[in-house]
């Protein structure tokens, strides 16, 4: 790890006595106990869980922090985070796998959770940012969802990316023989393996990719996460090469 990288969440742990979901309770036990009701019926077994929603809201308000130093903004990206995964949770009640929801139904979710402890303005932010936080970069992306779209993109890059891509793509081959990481035939959205799946992860931290992170601090955590997924595809090459597959 970089000095600059320890350095800032050094700071952003001194600055911040209290996480995400601790300056905002109220909302977090709201979202929280919406995933435990799934959990209760054994509907949702997922690898977008309240875990992964709380460290994207805490990374999103570390982000946000340390690149504008506006507490005020930190929080709504913050709480956005904590909200985001409002579709993951639409698409387990109605038991509709990785279909697509509809932005109404996932409007009205996370105005549930946020509207009575929000001004209506910042409502409108957050719902802009949760709607729009997994598509491309855009020049008129609010500070909010530059945030939580960093957030996002930092915490999965994990090193648990690896198991959980494979959690949500069951149906597909973990490894594709023939094309291994160079499907011509494969996208973000039906990567077609899930090595690939994987692999688009690293368009994170690729300037030219459209999607890439964009704080100063989201960089250099996105960096050291992707030096991680590298590593794992350098050794499995070699593997397979020693086991006889040109790749």
């Amino acid at each position: 790890m970089t000095a600059s990288v320890m350095a800032a969440i050094s700071n952003a742990q001194t600055e911040h006595a209290k996480r995400i979901w601790e300056l905002c309770p109220e909302i977090a036990h709201r979202v929280e106990e919406e995933y435990a009701a799934l959990a209760a019926d054994d509907k949702y077994i997922h690898h977008h869980d309240f875990g992964h929603a709380k460290r994207v809201g805490e990374v999103a308000y570390q982000v946000a922090k340390n690149e504008w130093g506006d507490e005020h903004i930190a929080k709504l990206a913050g709480i956005a985070g904590i909200v985001h995964n409002a579709d993951r949770i639409i698409q387990a009640q109605k038991d509709i796998g990785r279909r697509d929801v509809s932005r109404e139904d996932v409007a009205a979710l996370v105005k549930k959770w946020i509207a009575n402890d929000l001004q209506e303005t910042d409502v409108v932010t957050i719902l802009d940012a949760v709607l729009g936080h997994d598509g491309k970069n855009a020049d008129e992306d609010s500070l909010v969802k530059i945030a939580l779209q960093d957030g996002d993109r930092v915490v999965n890059l994990d090193v648990d990316l690896l198991p959980r891509s494979r959690q949500y793509y069951n149906d597909l081959p973990v490894v594709d023989y023939e094309h291994l990481l160079d499907d011509p035939k494969a996208t973000y959205r039906k990567p077609r393996s899930v090595l690939k799946d994987i692999h688009y992860a690293l368009d994170w931290v690729e300037p030219a990719s459209g999607v890439c992170v964009r704080t100063k601090l989201g960089i250099e955590m996105a960096r050291k996460r992707a030096e991680v997924i590298r590593f794992f595809f350098s050794a499995l090459k070699e593997q397979l090469r020693e086991e006889g597959f040109e790749v």
